[in-house]
């Protein structure tokens, strides 16, 4: 079943409104409903460039020699996800992970409401 753009829309921003608390205590979850939910809206690569840039940012921390931007399409979407999740965890990084995300959503719930605005 096709969901059409203006529930994705809505989606999206429910979405946004739930995780746009400063005060969530347990950000794992989150970072992975809000994964889930990107790709299930047709947004993997803006998943994958999220993802990318947090690896990259942190490429020292987590011992990566490779460019993670060379590497990134020779790995499913899922396995980078987990790549970025695991040394996030283990690096206590989760915090910074879940920045990335809520800065990505953030920019990207601007686009939808200016698009829809401009519908």
């Amino acid at each position: 079943m096709i969901m059409s753009l203006s529930l994705k829309r809505n989606k999206f921003l429910q979405l946004f409104e739930t995780i746009n608390n400063k005060s969530v205590k347990y950000r794992g979850p989150l970072i992975l409903r809000i994964f889930g939910l990107m790709n299930e809206l047709e947004l993997s690569n803006e998943n994958r460039y999220i993802l990318c840039n947090f690896i990259d940012q942190n490429s020292d921390t987590f011992n990566l020699k490779k460019d993670i931007y060379d590497i990134s399409n020779d790995v499913s979407l899922n396995q980078l996800f987990l790549f970025a999740y695991s040394k996030a965890r283990i690096n206590n990084l989760i915090p910074n992970l879940y920045s990335e995300y809520i800065n990505s959503v953030n920019a990207l719930s601007q686009k939808i409401e200016i698009q829809t605005i401009l519908s």
